[in-house]
């Protein structure tokens, strides 16, 4: 009976290790499917980072661009004025050293040397006026090579952003499919984007005054007036008086004027108090990029109070202006508008396996920062968004719930 019993047992271990180690292989390939599964989703999330990283990374060279460019049209206006207003200030140098050749004509000995010195000084600024008239063109030809710039890189750039997408995908798998789309999954990319920028003309007079008030503001002490005293013993001194001003024209183009003088001045009494004439005049000069810039004489202020402090020896430099015939152009520049509640200073870029019916998603946004602490502010005030100064960056962000909700949705629609 045992032995019988014994027999019939046997071949029963077998099975339940056969059943536990197809238990086992079952657990093993699950396991490791899983673990496919994973790796490739982390595969397909670096991959989605990557590319709306590089994106965003271009997104951002396009504005840091448009800011250089901005900056560099203010720096060529600026620079102009800087050329017409050393071109004034030297006439008025020859002037005066001319008029001394004239007053030292009683001494023989000094009559000779000052004749001498104001020969030099008209060889000196008349080919100075032939070099700044080149330097005027240079830089009206700088404006414009720019202004077509400002136009065609913008949407150059923004051709390139998609074709990076795409080079960016097929450099991990070329099996992978992908959608971009602005900020909050719905727009396809780059549909708000193009309306990031606005492009402005200085064809448009409001256009015009905007960037005309930025390079008034841009420019160097020297630009902004030439006033001060000589020799000032009380009641008596050498005044030196000069300014520019700038001529906005209807078709655009912009036209620099500047004046320069000197003249002994005499304190009087004025009312309740004293003020300086001028009383002798001792030299002049004044310039114009494209021509004489008639009705910005008026006014107290006009070119840094030249009229008003040096009255009729500032008018003698005026009448003489030499103007140099050359027109700073019409130009275009960019300025950003306030959209980013429409998603376009993000982009959402969406990657899928055909094959293992994964996706993943990842978001990056560009974004404005001035740290104080590099790049300090004379009124220690934060600094908004703006295209006039390169300080644009790329980030990764988290995707927010609106992107969330719109990719299940679509999802759901491409799936059902």
């Amino acid at each position: 009976m045992t032995t019988l019993w014994l027999r019939r047992q046997y071949g029963q271990t077998l099975v339940m290790v056969a059943v536990a180690v197809f238990l086992m292989a079952l657990m093993l390939m699950a396991t490791t499917r899983m673990g496919e599964h994973a790796r490739r989703q982390y595969y397909l999330q670096s991959v989605a980072d990557n590319t709306a990283h590089s994106t965003a990374v271009l997104m951002a060279r396009q504005l840091n661009l448009s800011a250089v460019l901005n900056r560099a049209l203010i720096g060529n206006q600026v620079a102009m004025a800087q050329w017409v207003g050393l071109a004034s200030w030297l006439a008025m140098i020859e002037q005066a050293v001319f008029n001394m050749s004239i007053v030292a004509g009683v001494v023989p000995v000094l009559n000779v040397v000052m004749r001498a010195i104001a020969k030099v000084m008209n060889t000196l600024q008349r080919t100075f006026d032939k070099t700044v008239k080149v330097l005027l063109g240079f830089h009206a030809g700088m404006i414009k090579a720019m202004s077509i710039a400002q136009v065609a890189l913008e949407k150059a750039m923004t051709v390139d952003s998609l074709v990076s997408i795409k080079d960016v995908v097929e450099a991990h798998d070329e099996e992978l499919d992908w959608e971009a789309f602005q900020g909050g999954g719905i727009a396809p990319f780059p549909t708000t984007w193009l309306m990031k920028t606005e492009l402005h003309s200085t064809r448009n007079r409001n256009d015009s005054n905007f960037f005309k008030r930025l390079v008034m503001e841009s420019r160097d002490p020297f630009t902004k007036g030439r006033r001060y005293m000589w020799g000032d013993i009380g009641v008596m001194g050498i005044r030196k008086e000069g300014g520019h001003e700038l001529q906005t024209l209807a078709n655009g183009s912009w036209n620099w004027n500047a004046v320069d003088s000197v003249a002994t001045v005499l304190k009087v009494p004025s009312g309740l108090g004293l003020k300086w004439i001028p009383v002798t005049p001792i030299g002049w000069g004044a310039r114009a990029a494209y021509r004489k810039y008639y009705g910005s004489t008026s006014g107290r202020h006009a070119y840094n109070e030249a009229f008003y402090q040096n009255g009729f020896v500032t008018r003698m430099g005026w009448a003489a202006m030499h103007s140099y015939n050359v027109l700073a152009p019409a130009f275009h520049y960019l300025t950003l508008r306030d959209n980013n509640n429409l998603g376009a200073n993000a982009v959402v870029v969406s990657i899928m396996d055909k094959g293992s019916g994964q996706f993943a998603n990842a978001r990056a946004e560009v974004h404005f920062s001035r740290p104080l602490d590099i790049f300090p502010r004379s009124d220690n005030n934060g600094e908004k968004a703006n295209l006039f100064n390169a300080l644009w960056e790329a980030r990764l962000v988290p995707l927010t719930t609106v992107d969330k909700v719109s990719i299940a949705v679509k999802q759901e629609l491409r799936d059902g």
